[in-house]
């Protein structure tokens, strides 16, 4: 037992010290670790990222690598959400464009306080309408500039904010999406199971002794965030922000 025990801990140890480590988060939001983005659209967005987290709390941060070897695009974006804290702890504004030149080539991964005017489907739809038809033509640079200028243009709608330099773009509405939200549907779930509950054991009560009994409660859980609290002094929008999961890639 203590022998499977072992490899079990070495594996995942493996695995863990395979997967690449990521750099010091610095005050900047934009980390081009693969190369793929030049100069002037790295200058552009970091404008764009510091004023849109001035204003309304929101972190964007751009990623770029080359490949993956031991994990899915989508997981590396929700780590390195957690890992940095991209957003305030407590309200979980972050957002993390993460780009590869592998397939698939990008997955935004959204924290707690913005899934609900960005859902997965809106973001799926934002990709595909801007980001995927200059990533099928290698045109990273374009791909990620357009995805960062729609995602600032979501927020500041969002938040009736405006941001220079912010072109216009015509964004899906968030509420076609939100009704097909997989925590919304797990949540209906579990009213429904509760109310199921309820029902049941009222019946048992009256039956026995003539009042209502309620049964057990649930324990606790919930969705919670990691992170590290960060320091910045250029873009600042480090702060121990959570994730759980959510996003979209193509």
């Amino acid at each position: 037992m203590s022998a499977a025990l072992a490899v079990v801990f070495f594996a995942i140890a493996a695995a863990a010290a395979a997967r690449l480590q990521l750099p010091p988060h610095g005050d900047r939001s934009v980390h081009d670790l693969a190369g793929l983005l030049s100069p002037g659209a790295v200058e552009v967005m970091e404008r764009r990222h510091r004023e849109l987290y001035q204003k309304t709390g929101v972190a964007i941060v751009v990623i770029t690598v080359k490949r993956l070897e031991e994990e899915t695009l989508a997981d590396f974006a929700v780590r390195v959400g957690s890992e940095w804290g991209a957003g305030k702890k407590g309200q979980d504004r972050g957002i993390v464009v993460a780009v590869t030149t592998d397939e698939p080539h990008i997955f935004v991964a959204t924290g707690y306080g913005v899934e609900g005017f960005l859902p997965d489907g809106r973001v799926g739809a934002i990709l595909d309408q801007y980001v995927v038809p200059p990533l099928k033509a290698r045109d990273f640079d374009t791909a990620v500039l357009n995805a960062s200028n729609a995602l600032v243009a979501a927020c500041a709608e969002e938040y009736g904010v405006t941001i220079g330099g912010v072109e216009p773009v015509a964004l899906p509405p968030a509420f076609a999406f939100k009704g097909f939200s997989p925590r919304l549907l797990f949540l209906l779930f579990l009213v429904v199971f509760i109310l199921l509950r309820v029902f049941i054991f009222r019946g048992r009560g009256r039956g026995r002794y003539g009042g209502v009994w309620y049964g057990g409660g649930f324990g606790g859980g919930g969705f919670g965030g990691g992170g590290f609290g960060g320091g910045g002094g250029g873009f600042g929008g480090f702060g121990g922000g959570g994730f759980g999961g959510g996003g979209a890639g193509r």
